[in-house]
């Protein structure tokens, strides 16, 4: 690899940190999170992270991983580069994610693998060859089926006994014990960062013009960014208190622009395409409704009640095993019903489904989404793309196109409140 392609490979993160930062600079409190995503692009942060697990993708319950490990390192795809770095290792019809996850794990650059664990489930076609590919050259993968979108007994305790296997697993290599009472802190510690994360959203949502859709993205995705999920839910308690006071002091009121709902496959830093092209076509992003999102959703409710640590990881099973969102299965309906309730919730105007080329199960949601919107009056706009950003001013021709008819319907609705 030359020198320019580590640039590149920099540059591409901190382009995307810099116009984020240049529309919000009076939000001090973001500068953390911006910068915890942009150290994970820095040749010296990488070269001196030795991570003990890598957890590929975001289909392993939370609750386990911290359980056995302090500091996990995801890997969630979204760069060109690595993507590009991924070439000659994946067949071309790979999709972007996974030459993406690829590329990080495996490249001349830096090796954060040496010494990892990487852990995964085998959701998809997809990541049944990432797994093979890493296991052929040299790498310790530890691997979980996800079941099909069974709620039989049988299959809840198949997942459960895989669930403490990849426990033990881990345990093992990095010299943590699993046991209920890791699991129950781990439990307490996941749920008070979702709960963070839920009230930083529901601030922020408040804030309207104080803080751009990019922002809010970058600072809930980057749980899986910071090295300390503590000092990430501190900064974000600051971040949210942050947003408060301003709100509460200060009086900007976002413009009256459709909102939207944005599904498919997971928006990750730093190829925010989808933010950009909302924004520029004159909306505002009401909610994200991916994978990392219902992951982030799913937590148990006060963990502390559960009297075993038997009781509290069937739990976590279950909660997992009905709501999460997999290739590996022909219906999503944990998805399904998180989008829905987000439709009753927020009331868009108008839906993107954004399909990463390759992603064909992401498409496998659209239909049965597609119908539930028609009936509700709700326009959906199928937008597929890869990380390249030649194709930026195609699809933004098309963005303004649906902005416009929604702005269009929007002052049709309000003309006949007026007139009725």
């Amino acid at each position: 690899m030359k020198h320019t392609e580590h640039n590149s490979f920099f540059n591409e993160a901190n382009e995307t940190i810099k116009r984020i930062q240049n529309e919000n600079p009076s939000l001090n409190e973001l500068n953390w999170f911006c910068s915890a995503a942009c150290a994970r692009f820095n040749r010296d942060y990488l070269s001196s992270r030795d991570p003990q697990v890598i957890v590929l993708g975001d289909d392993i319950p939370a609750e386990i991983i911290h359980a056995v490990c302090d500091r996990p390192f995801y890997v969630l795809g979204g760069s060109l580069e690595t993507a590009h770095w991924a070439d000659e290792l994946t067949p071309r019809d790979t999709d972007p994610f996974s030459r993406s996850s690829i590329g990080w794990l495996i490249n001349p650059e830096f090796d954060l693998t040496k010494n990892a664990l990487i852990v995964t489930a085998v959701s998809s076609d997809s990541r049944r060859k990432l797994i093979s590919i890493l296991r052929s050259s040299g790498r310790k993968v530890a691997a979980i089926d996800v079941p099909p979108a069974d709620q039989s007994e049988n299959s809840l305790r198949y997942y459960t006994r895989q669930l403490v296997t990849l426990a033990e697993t881990i345990g093992r290599h990095t010299g943590k014990r699993f046991s209920g009472r890791r699991l129950k802190e781990s439990a307490k510690k996941v749920a008070e960062a979702h709960r963070q994360r839920r009230r930083f959203l529901d601030t922020a949502m408040l804030a309207g013009g104080m803080i751009s859709d990019e922002a809010v993205i970058l600072t809930a995705q980057s749980m899986y960014f910071a090295d300390s999920l503590d000092d990430w839910m501190l900064h974000i308690s600051r971040f949210s208190d942050e947003l408060d006071y301003l709100t509460t002091h200060y009086v900007v009121r976002r413009k009256d622009r459709p909102r939207i709902l944005v599904l498919g496959s997971p928006l990750v830093f730093p190829n925010y395409k989808v933010p950009q092209l909302i924004a520029s076509a004159g909306m505002n992003i009401a909610a994200v409704a991916d994978s990392l999102s219902l992951e982030a959703a799913l937590t148990v409710s006060r963990p502390h009640r559960f009297n075993s640590a038997d009781s509290l990881l069937r739990k976590i099973a279950q909660i997992h095993l009905s709501m999460i969102s997999s290739g590996a299965r022909i219906y999503n309906t944990g998805m399904y019903s998180y989008v829905m309730n987000l439709i009753e919730k927020l009331k868009p105007d108008g839906i993107v489904c954004h399909i990463l080329k390759g992603q064909i199960e992401y498409d496998f949601e659209l239909p049965q989404i597609e119908k539930a919107a028609e009936k509700k009056n709700i326009p959906v706009f199928r937008l597929e793309t890869d990380y390249q950003y030649q194709d930026m001013e195609q699809l933004r021709i098309r963005m303004e196109a649906f902005g416009e008819m929604l702005t269009q319907r929007r002052l049709v609705a309000q003309r006949y409140r007026h007139t009725a």
